[in-house]
């Protein structure tokens, strides 16, 4: 099963760590790995209720001419929704290598996907290109806003080509602009925002192609945020839409086994 072969791939990668001589360990540039994942529940939606994420352990095996670096992975991936989820749902692991400079990374990753509503599966190569860029519009500026705390803003984005797969090519994203209003005690700072989102794919798209704005407010500490957003959210292929108010939870965390 495939997943048994990446449970088998992990156990070896963290074997090799555990007992790599240090001297060997050294040329290694680091074991970075990361976790990220959204609960979410539309109150009046056409989607309904869901979760999304993923889980990654890697090796970075050296910087390149022009601060390229190398990277290869297993990773974890799920996706799943109470409505209009026949080709939406999935889930399976993935091997990968990543070329990553700045905000951005190149890859190719083999990934094994399981459409459980429809009792499909998939094995598939695929390319893709990804970035990510957070800002704070008070800091760069300089502006005097002494009221507020901080005008954090970020842009996210990934385009990939499925050389074989049941979904075809795609790229989803979004791009967020916020005001970090006040930090409570407990490091809890409250922030609203305005967002844009959208997800695209060339095949079995008609309840996954969607795009659309949205107003938000959320309470964030540490890798945690907890928030609601009302939004608005078009189907091209459908030709159908939904506003609504949408409750979330998200988190992301980062680490390197290294210890760098």
């Amino acid at each position: 099963m495939p997943v048994r072969k990446i449970a088998y791939l992990c156990g070896i990668l963290f074997c090799v760590f555990i007992f790599m001589p240090s001297s060997q360990a050294m040329g290694i540039e680091g074991f970075p790995g990361s976790t990220w994942g959204i609960l979410t529940h539309d109150t009046g939606g056409l989607t309904g209720s869901g979760a999304m994420g993923w889980v990654r352990q890697g090796i970075d095996w050296a910087v390149l001419p022009g601060d390229i670096t190398v990277d290869t992975y297993v990773e974890y991936r799920y996706r799943s929704r109470t409505k209009q989820n026949e080709f939406y749902d999935a889930e399976g692991p993935a091997m990968g290598i990543e070329l990553k400079k700045s905000i951005f990374a190149l890859g190719a990753d083999y990934y094994w996907e399981r459409f459980p509503k429809i009792d499909k599966s998939s094995e598939n190569r695929e390319l893709y290109l990804t970035y990510y860029y957070g800002w704070d519009l008070k800091k760069l500026t300089g502006a005097d806003l002494p009221v507020i705390e901080g005008l954090s803003g970020s842009i996210w984005g990934r385009l990939n080509y499925d050389a074989a797969g049941l979904t075809g090519s795609g790229t989803m994203g979004w791009i967020n602009q916020g005001i970090d209003w006040v930090t409570f005690p407990g490091s809890i700072t409250l922030n609203t925002y305005a967002e844009y989102r959208y997800r695209l794919r060339t095949k079995e798209k008609n309840y996954y192609n969607a795009e659309g704005p949205a107003l938000g407010i959320e309470f964030r500490k540490s890798v945690f945020r907890l928030g609601m957003d009302y939004y608005w959210q078009r189907f091209p292929e459908i030709k159908n839409e939904s506003k609504s108010l949408e409750i979330y939870l998200s988190w992301y965390y980062s680490w390197d086994l290294k210890g760098k």
